[in-house]
């Protein structure tokens, strides 16, 4: 996990990327929980490197901790892990007052119907199947959060505006 210190100086840095950081400058906070730390590491490394302050949890009761202690801005959560899975997590940070607006941005490679549909019930807002190019996965935290992006395109703010028009789109709409 980072530290307040690396976070700080991030925030004060004037080469950071702008990419990573909210309307109001500060840097999005993204909390990143995988059982895999490789991939876990990997995608930290990257938000990171785009100017996003950064935690990264491998177990989802850690995942729960950190999101109440920290109150990200966005979590990305693996869905199948050891012990307390991401269904549990989402479902648990959703019964949470301080955490259950917190977007949840699901990376897994189940993208069966039936798990799109738990998933959605369990409070996901969107799905970034496996494997997938960083900047997709940015890309989503960005419109989770109606991040206007450095290129100047806007995108949405809203779920529902990112309600797919063809079946086989990564966004599901939270119930």
């Amino acid at each position: 996990m980072n530290s307040n210190l690396e976070d700080r100086e991030r925030e004060n840095d004037p080469n950071a990327s702008q990419s990573g950081r909210l309307q109001n400058g500060a840097p999005i906070r993204v909390l990143v929980v995988d059982d895999s730390r490789p991939s876990a590491d990997a995608l930290s490394a990257y938000l990171q490197a785009g100017g996003m302050s950064v935690r990264t949890v491998y177990h989802g009761s850690d995942a729960l901790k950190e999101a109440r202690a920290w109150i990200p801005d966005c979590i990305v959560l693996d869905v199948a892990m050891p012990g307390l899975s991401g269904i549990g997590v989402a479902v648990a940070l959703g019964r949470i007052e301080a955490t259950g607006k917190i977007p949840l941005l699901a990376y897994t490679a189940f993208d069966t119907a039936d798990y799109l549909r738990e998933m959605s019930e369990a409070g996901f807002d969107a799905v970034c199947r496996k494997p997938a190019e960083l900047t997709q996965l940015e890309g989503m935290i960005f419109r989770l959060l109606g991040h206007e992006t450095v290129d100047g395109r806007r995108v949405v703010s809203s779920t529902a505006a990112l309600a797919p028009a063809d079946p086989g789109s990564d966004t599901i709409e939270r119930h």
